[in-house]
């Protein structure tokens, strides 16, 4: 086996010595007693971990890591430390140390904060990835995906932007219709001029005609001053019409008037006002439906839906689901000021696994949540809400790559005893990666035994392969 890689940083060379001795059986040690020399290695070479020394001349560790991070490579910084006094401890938090081990070393100490070190060194990797990809792909506030279902949507948008169409957004609950709205209007000519977002469900229905068209001195009891409605206020640019469902039939009226001839006239006016809006809705309803129970006219239906667009559910775009969740994850700890933190694979699996009633806005409450409740680094499975877990494949259920459903074994009259020994060692190995240190961990035997029966069964990545 491949023994991982250390640069160790000291000014001390006492410390550099104990440093070689104590981990040279298992590890591959370079070490500097100058941090520059050791900043320039780093450069040339990839190293797993970093043993950064408290004693450094001319840097305090918040600077080293500074120019540590500079670099741009994906390294786990460990601190060697004298002692934790409150000031150390806080530059350690400061810099976003991962950990640190107090002086003088020993292996077994080491040990302790390096392992768990390299395992989450592979989520930062990950992570990085799909950061790489963020932001080789997208700008902030722009639609994230790379489903064939969201790329079909992003070319839908580039080509209505810049008419000046009636646009329909149809889409369930949270799936991100505001933000198609936002897309449009942020490609379109029309970007300078005024963006307005209005909940149609939100405003009583009473209240809906004056909020939209404004009103007049003295329209009705209470209208003490002259007042322009929310479409006066869009001239030129923009107006979000969400739930469009749940306007009544007069208003509606009143709108596709102003969509077909450009005018409208205030609450107890009678006097012509023109104006140049763009008019883009959205409903989670079927508005086709509700054409024929009568609570929404016919025509109007017809003129929004000369361009309608449908935003896919999150369950339909399940690829997107890591993507999406580092997203929100580095924005809420940028948000909340914390510390780095990362979701583990297991975590991850059940987060693509879940079917989000509440799509992405659900996703996202989901990840804030998760970031709160979390003090450590690694945001794992027992940090998942309830609701993920419950729905979650349970074991009877599971399907085991390369093998099938255990159901199906389980049903069976009688057990053979080595398929069910099969069936749990390739089920440790789906669940570990394919780490066989962490499977024979899991199993509860050692890494030859576990080899003979990789051997033994024909679960070698191929013969799983195949499987598949």
């Amino acid at each position: 086996m491949n023994k991982k890689s250390i640069l160790a940083i000291s000014e001390n060379k006492d410390t550099l010595k104990s440093l070689r001795g104590e981990l040279k059986d298992e590890y591959e040690v370079i070490t500097f007693n100058n941090f520059l020399d050791g900043l320039d290695m780093l450069r040339e070479s990839d190293f797993d971990i970093l043993l950064l020394d408290e004693n450094l001349s001319w840097f305090t560790f918040t600077e080293a890591v500074r120019k540590l991070r500079g670099i741009g490579k994906d390294i786990i910084i460990i601190a060697l430390i004298n002692e934790e006094t409150e000031e150390v401890l806080e530059d350690l938090k400061k810099a976003q140390i991962y950990h640190c081990v107090i002086k003088p070393i020993e292996l077994r100490k080491v040990n302790r904060v390096i392992i768990p070190a390299l395992n989450n060194l592979e989520l930062l990797k990950e992570k990085r990835e799909l950061e790489k990809k963020l932001s080789d792909t997208e700008e902030s506030e722009e639609i994230i995906g790379q489903n064939s279902k969201i790329k079909e949507l992003k070319q839908v948008i580039e080509k209505v932007a810049d008419s000046d169409l009636t646009v329909l957004i149809t889409g369930e609950n949270g799936v991100g219709k505001e933000l198609v709205a936002k897309e449009i209007y942020k490609k379109s000519y029309r970007r300078k001029k005024n963006f307005i977002i209005i909940n149609c469900a939100s405003i009583a229905p009473t209240l809906i005609e004056s909020e939209l068209f404004g009103y007049e001195k003295g329209a009705y009891p209470g209208a003490n001053m002259t007042r322009k409605g929310i479409i006066e206020e869009a001239d030129g640019g923009t107006l979000f019409l969400d739930q469009i469902g749940a306007m009544d039939l007069k208003t509606q009226a009143k709108l596709l008037r102003v969509i077909e001839y450009g005018e409208l006239r205030r609450v107890g006016s009678n006097r012509t006002i023109k104006v140049d809006v763009r008019f883009i809705a959205a409903t989670n309803e079927n508005l086709e439906e509700s054409v024929k129970r009568g609570t929404f006219r016919k025509d109007l239906y017809h003129r929004i839906t000369a361009f309608p667009i449908e935003v896919p559910a999150l369950r339909e775009r399940k690829e997107d689901i890591p993507l999406l969740a580092n997203y929100f994850l580095n924005k809420i700890v940028s948000d909340l000021h914390k510390d780095m933190v990362v979701i583990s694979g297991e975590a991850m699996k059940y987060l693509i696994e879940y079917s989000y009633p509440g799509n992405i806005r659900e996703l996202k409450n989901i990840i804030e949540r998760m970031v709160i409740l979390s003090n450590d680094k690694v945001i794992g499975v027992e940090n998942l809400p309830l609701e993920i877990k419950m729905k979650s494949d349970t074991l009877e259920n599971k399907t085991i790559t390369g093998i099938g459903p255990l159901k199906d074994i389980l049903e069976k009259d009688i057990y053979d005893l080595a398929e069910v020994e099969r069936v749990v060692i390739a089920n440790a190995l789906q669940k570990t990666r394919w780490n066989k240190q962490e499977t024979a961990k899991l199993l509860g035997i050692g890494r030859t035994t576990l080899y003979e029966k990789i051997r033994k069964y024909d679960l070698d990545r191929r013969g799983i392969a195949k499987g598949e």
